[in-house]
């Protein structure tokens, strides 16, 4: 009459390319859900907004994929406060430097560079080194939305989103869901 099934559930494994090898993320942790990014966003357009001038010139710079989705959605959080100037948002990719439309004329202007996660530094660390080489901004500063420590590079993050020290194995990452940013996941080893 009636057969019982058995079955195994597979749990959704994250694998990663570190330290010139494949490793397998068996745990995978929700750091933040979509509300929470939407809040913490928010909240960072605010701060932004208290740092800015009314007649200061605002560069954002987007960082790769997930950091340039990350920067447009702060950058409609910020349309309404910050309305007198002029306002550029672009998309930097570090990592494909042959594909980059070339940086604005940054001299005198504030500029905002914005990632997604920061780890290193050393993403950071390039985008800084070619935005000096297009132009002397007025002032530089970082926004990401987590930060995860173990900096290698002279880089500190000015607006975070959310603090979370990670030991160096594990991996997090941001995902997307139509070019917004969706969700943070930690993938742990064990």
């Amino acid at each position: 009459m009636y057969k019982y099934i058995k079955f195994r559930i597979q749990p959704y494994y994250f694998v990663i390319f570190y330290q010139n090898k494949y490793v397998k993320m068996k745990r995978q942790i929700v750091l933040m859900d979509k509300a929470r990014i939407e809040r913490s966003l928010k909240r960072m357009a605010i701060e932004l907004w208290e740092r800015l001038t009314p007649e200061q010139e605002l560069v954002i710079v987007g960082l790769n994929e997930r950091g340039f989705s990350t920067a447009k959605v702060l950058f409609e959080y910020l349309k309404p406060f910050h309305t007198e100037s002029a306002v550029d948002l672009i998309q930097y990719d570090v990592k494909n430097l042959t594909h980059n439309k070339p940086l604005p004329e940054c001299s005198e202007k504030f500029v905002l560079i914005i990632d997604d996660v920061i780890f290193s530094g050393k993403t950071m660390f390039d985008a800084v080194s070619a935005i000096i080489s297009a132009g002397e901004p007025e002032r530089i500063e970082v926004l990401t939305l987590l930060d995860r420590g173990h900096r290698k590079y002279p880089i500190k993050s000015n607006i975070t989103g959310m603090t979370i020290p990670t030991k160096v194995g594990e991996h997090v990452e941001v995902m997307l869901s139509k070019e917004k940013p969706e969700q943070v996941v930690l993938f742990k080893n064990t």
